[in-house]
């Protein structure tokens, strides 16, 4: 190592072979500090007089170097610090490689001035603008009123990646900050339905989530405006339900889950494929542009190809269902149409979705649907039987038959599948406690079968 100490000042190039000495001495646990401090030292002096050697390099081995001997980490940050001009002006690839070195070591965000900042998004060179929007907010620091109008200019870049990073940059942000600005969150919600119909997946998938966090952030600014905000966000996904591409429709079902607020009118235009006619005060030019984003929105998630969108659409319905009694009851029809489909995935997803509807009192198992749903009892998943009778533990039966018909279920349920005798006698004892007006009529029927 006396060469590094002996030419430090006369350092114009470092070759790669002293590079690769300099790692090996670094990563080595015996290397002392005197040692680590000369290779320091001859790293930024060739930083500073010779920045065209080897710069990525060296700014690895700086790195590196900061994690090996914990001691020298912030002479090397200072170090790095005293050569931002000559590093980051004309912004490049070297600027950013500097950026993300100073990250590494320091541990945390770097804050940038207004001017490097927006001379960094402005670069003519694709990447440099690529990782300024991909870490925005998170590895580099800036104050909001120049960053958001800046990533909300990136989204109108003609690299489709820089478009998906520059929304994703706005979900990430919309989900750690707080605002008071409704002009910024309505502008970021605009961006957002901008580009829903934009040519690639990738940005259609980003500009819906922006959609979904930004537009439900602009509903809690305004009491008197939330219902409107939220009927707006909720059409405004419902219109991309037909989308081409599997993912942004599990996005835009994902959107849908989130909402607190939506008119009973519109819940039941989603379930319905034709626009509905609803009372006259409610059908002002508005709301009839929006019911007809929303036609038949859920019914089309349920009849989709995929799985993955059916699961969504079933999640979704969770917390959809407790907005509106009427709305649940239509959504039962759904869910029930699904409860045999071929993936168990799918059954499983609907039958929890009953399940959550059930504890939140919002499930209403009818006579004509009993049949139906008891047949689940015999299913060759054991989860799904499992799942059906965590409903029948919670569904209230309203007469006699419906009761019978159920411990039937059971029963049968126990005679197919004995392995599942101690959850059965459970939930028999369940709905016996539940409906002790209807137990004393069929006792005696069903004891010596018992």
């Amino acid at each position: 190592m006396k060469a590094y100490q002996n030419t430090l000042e006369s350092i114009q190039l470092i070759s790669m072979q002293t590079l690769t000495s300099m790692m090996n001495e670094i990563r080595n646990p015996s290397t002392r500090k005197s040692t680590a401090s000369s290779i320091l030292k001859s790293l930024t002096h060739s930083l500073r007089h010779a920045p065209g050697s080897h710069p990525s390099q060296i700014l690895k081995l700086l790195s590196d170097l900061s994690f090996y001997h914990p001691s020298l980490a912030q002479l090397a940050l200072d170090s790095l610090q005293s050569l931002a001009p000559q590093l980051t002006d004309p912004p490049s690839q070297l600027t950013i490689e500097y950026l993300d070195t100073l990250v590494n070591i320091s541990g945390r965000p770097v804050e940038l001035d207004d001017i490097l900042f927006t001379s960094i998004c402005l670069s003519p060179s694709f990447p440099v603008r690529l990782w300024m929007v991909r870490n925005s907010g998170y590895r580099v620091m800036v104050r909001p009123e120049l960053l958001y109008p800046l990533l909300m200019g990136m989204t109108k870049e003609p690299y489709p990646c820089v478009r998906e990073e520059s929304l994703e940059a706005l979900v990430r942000l919309g989900e750690s900050a707080v605002f008071e600005d409704m002009s910024l969150v309505k502008g970021c919600y605009e961006c957002g339905v901008q580009l829903l119909s934009d040519n690639e997946d990738c940005v259609r998938i980003s500009a819906v989530r922006v959609v979904a966090l930004w537009g439900l952030m602009l509903a809690s600014f305004n009491a008197d405006m939330k219902a409107y905000w939220s009927n707006e966000v909720f059409a405004m996904l419902c219109s991309v339900v037909r989308d081409m591409n599997m993912k942004v429709r599990i996005e835009v079902f994902n959107g849908l889950g989130k909402l607190k607020i939506v008119s009973k009118e519109l819940l039941m235009q989603s379930l319905s494929k034709r626009v509905l006619v609803f009372d006259q005060k409610s059908t002002t030019d508005q709301f009839v542009l929006l019911a007809s984003n929303v036609a038949g929105a859920l019914v089309r998630g349920v009849e989709d190809e995929f799985f993955e969108v059916q699961k969504s659409v079933c999640q979704s319905l969770r917390s959809l269902t407790i907005l509106s009694v009427e709305f649940a009851r239509g959504a039962l029809n759904l869910l029930m149409d699904i409860i045999n489909d071929y993936k168990v995935d799918v059954r499983l997803e609907a039958l929890e979705t009953m399940h959550h509807m059930a504890i939140n009192h919002c499930l209403e198992l009818q006579e004509n649907y009993m049949h139906k749903f008891l047949d689940v009892l015999e299913d060759n998943s054991s989860k799904v039987r499992y799942t059906a009778r965590k409903i029948v533990r919670l569904v209230k039966l309203r007469d006699h038959l419906l009761f019978k018909s159920t411990i039937d279920g059971l029963l049968k349920n126990l005679d197919r599948y004995p392995q599942d005798e101690a959850d059965i006698f459970s939930v028999l004892s369940h709905v016996g406690r539940n409906h002790k007006q209807f137990v004393d009529l069929i006792a005696n029927e069903i004891a010596d079968e018992v």
